[in-house]
């Protein structure tokens, strides 16, 4: 029914009516677009975009038709939840899984909307798109936004209510968007004034036709003059309001550092995994050939700062076994080092896919910044990686935050010996050999007197590849007294001596994955199998984090890199034993571009900019 004002011509204010909706489309679409952004941070590809913007735009469409026609709310409800539940099921569970019957489709629904949102906080983050649960649940909220907003734009007459829904629906994606840094907190800047933008042209008709009698004030909108005067109006507290959650963000201690994070809220769960003595498997591993990883390093650092990805590193020795006491829990994507740095710091990109790894740990570059896969659980004292997946072959990505300090600052760096753990012994008596090995230790500073340790493992002991396995405080003792023994030993030892002189150090067991080829240049293994299988001892610097040591002698007989299977480095080095320290500050071609910001999040940045201020 169309009321004819007094003054205003026919037609004028149909016109008028369809310029309002047009307007109020728009508005909801650029909220829903913004609050669909959200998701592109925690998704891993392209995969969310059907899903979550189709649900958003089709049950836009789909509500604004039915509420304009004669059916009853009973059955226009019922119409939309079948369209709802035909494209979560179209889109999400029939593409993502294969079902035998409309029992599996029912249960894998039901699953999406219960199961999704817990696994959505707990251990999908970020949501992997394969995950059908989280993704479903994640559409079906993106549908019921959609109907929502729909149905208000058309039939509402208050002026805020079709605000309500998309920004339910941002609230929904910011826990999952805050932990990713200042792009997440421009996306809700851009939020809040898309969503006031929205309440503002709702309000313009209000005043215009709802009881308005003056013909001159409906003219003045038909003349464009009265929107223009109430839009500019608006401007300035529309930014303000706008501006004000990342302003908040900046300023209130806390946010910037340590964003929310809903895990946080929930009970940890704590598993429990079973697994051989890493030390004790590290004989029979080297003697065999099973392949067990790929590599690939997009950007290639040099192998003099980065020649060596661990397992599993072990702080607790009790006088016969070193072991971990690390507990694993789902992560988020990006993940904080335990230390602070200052030293230059070389991030390195690792792709690996395993091939006969038969470990519960992962093999990763220390520390790990970032985890781009779901089925990985990480502690954070040990920066050590738990595979949860069922299958041992599998692929996954991580970037990891390599030291590279010089000779200078290794030489005045001191250790951090504030955590206890990593000093605890055993009782030894001080006529053992051990303790004979520890007083010889010399040097005026801190890493002098450990590189004396390591010369005098290395080039006074013997390396014999026959010899038993042990790492109990007798059989090192023994070996020793001998002057050779088995790598695990030389390992051992070292980490002894060093925890007796007041130097916090660890065992760190994993793979070589640099090693010198047949013409004596470096070259990055492709195909690393358990022959690269070893260990090393570690000791914790302040400024630097833990630095390796080599205490083990080379011998004869030794893997070498096969020149088939590995991937020259152009500016090849020759092999250095040691900490192997970076002689100088890595070169900028070094470095890998930070990808926390990549340039599509920018992209989509400046396109919603430029969307809202037209």
């Amino acid at each position: 029914q169309q009321r004819i004002l007094p003054g205003v011509e026919p037609g004028h204010e149909v016109r008028m009516n369809q310029q309002v909706f047009l307007g109020q489309v728009s508005a909801a679409g650029l909220l829903l677009t913004i609050s669909a952004l959200f998701y592109s941070r925690v998704f891993s590809g392209p995969g969310w975009i059907p899903p979550v913007v189709g649900a958003v735009l089709l049950a836009f469409a789909a509500a604004a038709a039915l509420s304009r026609t004669s059916m009853g709310n009973i059955a226009r409800t019922i119409a939309l939840a079948v369209l709802g539940v035909l494209f979560v099921v179209l889109t999400v569970i029939l593409p993502g899984t294969s079902f035998g019957g409309l029992g599996d489709i029912g249960s894998a629904l039901v699953g999406s909307t219960v199961e999704g949102w817990r696994n959505t906080l707990a251990e999908t983050l970020p949501i992997n798109t394969a995950a059908v649960e989280a993704v479903g649940f994640v559409t079906v909220g993106a549908w019921i936004t959609g109907t929502a907003t729909g149905v208000f734009l058309a039939r509402s007459e208050q002026s805020a209510s079709a605000a309500i829904p998309g920004v339910l629906f941002a609230a929904l994606s910011l826990p999952l968007a805050a932990p990713n840094g200042v792009v997440a907190y421009l996306l809700i800047a851009a939020l809040v004034a898309a969503a006031l933008l929205l309440s503002l042209v709702r309000a313009v008709p209000q005043s215009s036709f709802k009881g308005s009698t003056r013909p001159a004030a409906v003219t003045e909108f038909v003349g464009e003059r009265m929107l223009t005067e109430r839009l500019t109006s608006g401007i300035l507290p529309l930014i303000a309001l706008a501006l004000l959650a990342p302003l908040a963000a900046v300023f209130i201690p806390g946010l910037r550092d340590e964003p929310f994070d809903p895990r946080q809220l929930r009970e940890e769960e704590v598993v429990t995994a079973t697994a051989v003595n890493p030390i004790a498997e590290l004989k029979a591993l080297r003697e065999s050939d099973a392949p067990a990883f790929r590599l690939t390093l997009p950007a290639a650092p040099s192998p003099v700062f980065f020649d060596r990805v661990g397992l599993v590193s072990l702080e607790n020795y009790d006088g016969v076994n070193w072991t971990t006491s690390a507990t694993y829990a789902a992560t988020s994507t990006d993940v904080e080092v335990p230390f602070d740095r200052t030293v230059s710091v070389v991030p390195v990109r690792q792709e690996i896919e395993l091939l006969e790894l038969s470990s519960p740990w992962l093999p990763a570059g220390q520390p790990v910044s970032r985890i781009e896969d779901d089925d990985i659980w990480f502690d954070q004292d040990s920066g050590t990686l738990l595979n949860r997946a069922d299958s041992e072959a599998r692929s996954y990505a991580i970037v990891s935050q390599i030291a590279a300090p010089n000779d200078e600052q290794l030489q005045v760096a001191r250790i951090d010996g504030s955590d206890l753990r990593f000093l605890e012994l055993p009782t030894i008596s001080p006529d053992s050999p051990i303790s004979e090995l520890s007083a010889a230790i010399e040097g005026s500073t801190d890493f002098e007197r450990l590189e004396s340790l390591e010369v005098i493992l290395r080039e006074q002991l013997t390396l014999v590849t026959d010899e038993r396995s042990g790492t109990a405080i007798g059989r090192v003792e023994e070996f020793l007294v001998d002057g050779e023994g088995y790598r695990d030993q030389f390992v051992s030892a070292f980490a002894i001596a060093a925890r007796q002189q007041g130097f916090p150090a660890r065992v760190t067991v994993g793979y070589r994955v640099a090693q010198e080829a047949d013409d004596q240049n470096l070259v990055f293994l492709e195909t690393v199998t358990s022959q690269q299988y070893d260990a090393w001892p570690e000791v914790l610097f302040e400024g630097i984090g833990w630095v390796a040591f080599d205490p083990i002698p080379p011998t004869s007989g030794e893997a070498l890199a096969d020149a088939d299977d590995a991937t020259p480095i152009p500016e090849g080095q020759p092999a250095r034993q040691g900490p192997t320290p970076s002689p100088d500050e890595p070169a900028e071609d070094d470095e890998v571009e930070d990808e926390d910001v990549p340039a599509s999040a920018t992209l989509r940045l400046l396109v919603v900019s430029g969307l809202f201020l037209l």
